[in-house]
């Protein structure tokens, strides 16, 4: 341990012992509170989307327990229609405005002068997100951090577990036995009207499937499939099934969508940069299928609940983020390597297999049941 981390593993005990010394934090078995500030303040979508199964998960291991979130960001965007969430606190990121998440957060924790546990998920171990609490009475710590000397029970990533399984470790460490839930999105009345408006104004039939395609992702995460094996599936589908084409995708990659379609010989429409996400999750909850690249919106399709052919990198181990196990999903993975060469491309996934998978996911799961959502 440097000088440096040295003084600051001091100063953060001594932070602690006031804090016991001041009767803030809870002095029982942690397994007895009821209730809970989540902080959510990640820098990643698939962080926040796979944060979401702990508020259910909570909610089964102490009934009639209270859920405080407080978040910035995409964070407060996917959790504003959250019904399993008692308050939503809108603050600043402590990491960009460490005294406005304070003075945001400082007198509106709901909980009175009742005890409560501060819970960290994945991706939000930062020690800044950690002491803006200290300013606000929020002593009894739980969860994923940097510095551990602040926390009552501090836990470290398990790589051998997924993103989800390791956020259900704050269940343990609290002293309950955690239940798996998926991931959700919850979308308002009005993002569903706009989903539906959306379709409609595109000229998709009733009766006519949807298939989503995410077909963009960062260009530092190499992990890309080739446009003409997009244009492949996608025509394969319009020709099999008469199904309609919706990409998906942020503002920054709608040119490259727009290249992407442009191949294509029958009409498709692209959404990308042009919804929000409850509402990107509604589109995507009114689909039937979707492809997939190991990317953001691919976990939004999962939490709306979308089957999913996913394109998967042979880089990347599956276990941490991909839905194994789950015959809602199909992982097109065909090589294994520790880091992913210059220029890797996802040759090793063929047009065939993920036409296969598709064909396997809309027998599986049949157009009906969508139609009735449409309808609605």
């Amino acid at each position: 341990m440097s000088f440096v981390q040295t003084v600051k593993s001091g100063a953060f005990k001594g932070i602690r012992g006031v804090e016991r010394a001041a009767g803030r934090e809870f002095r029982g078995p942690l397994s007895d509170i009821r209730n809970f500030l989540l902080l959510q303040y990640p820098s990643a979508l698939g962080t926040a989307i796979h944060a979401t199964p702990l508020i259910p998960a909570l909610r089964h291991a102490v009934p009639g327990c209270r859920i405080a979130v407080a978040a910035s960001g995409f964070a407060l965007e996917l959790l504003r229609n959250n019904p399993a969430i008692d308050h939503l606190i809108e603050t600043p990121s402590p990491l960009r405005n460490f005294s406005g998440a304070i003075k945001a957060l400082n007198g509106h924790i709901p909980f009175e002068k009742a005890s409560f546990a501060t819970l960290t998920s994945t991706g939000n171990e930062r020690t800044l997100v950690a002491m803006h609490t200290v300013r606000c009475g929020a002593a009894t710590r739980v969860g994923f951090a940097l510095a551990p000397e602040l926390y009552c029970a501090p836990l470290k990533f398990d790589g051998r577990q997924s993103q989800i399984a390791n956020n259900l470790r704050i269940i343990e460490a609290l002293g309950h036995t955690p239940q798996h839930f998926e991931p959700e999105i919850f979308s308002s009345d009005a993002d569903l009207a706009s989903a539906r408006e959306t379709m409609r104004s595109a000229g998709i039939g009733e009766s006519q499937p949807v298939a989503v395609f995410v077909t963009q992702t960062s260009v530092t995460q190499l992990k890309g499939w080739r446009a003409e094996r997009f244009r492949a599936v996608a025509q394969y589908l319009h020709e099999r099934y008469g199904a309609h084409i919706l990409f998906i995708g942020t503002g920054t990659e709608s040119e490259a969508i727009d290249r992407l379609r442009n191949g294509l010989s029958f009409p498709t429409t692209s959404v990308a940069g042009k919804t929000t996400l409850p509402g990107l999750a509604a589109l995507m909850g009114l689909a039937n299928v979707g492809l997939s690249l190991d990317t953001g919106p691919m976990h939004i399709g999962r939490a709306a609940g979308l089957p999913l052919a996913i394109i998967a990198p042979a880089w990347s181990p599956p276990v941490e983020w991909l839905p194994l196990n789950d015959n809602r999903f199909r992982i097109l993975k065909n090589k294994d390597m520790e880091k992913a060469p210059d220029g890797y491309i996802i040759d090793e996934v063929s047009v065939d297999e993920a036409i296969t998978a598709l064909d396997d996911l809309l027998a599986r799961f049949p157009r009906e049941s969508v139609y009735e959502r449409r309808r609605g």
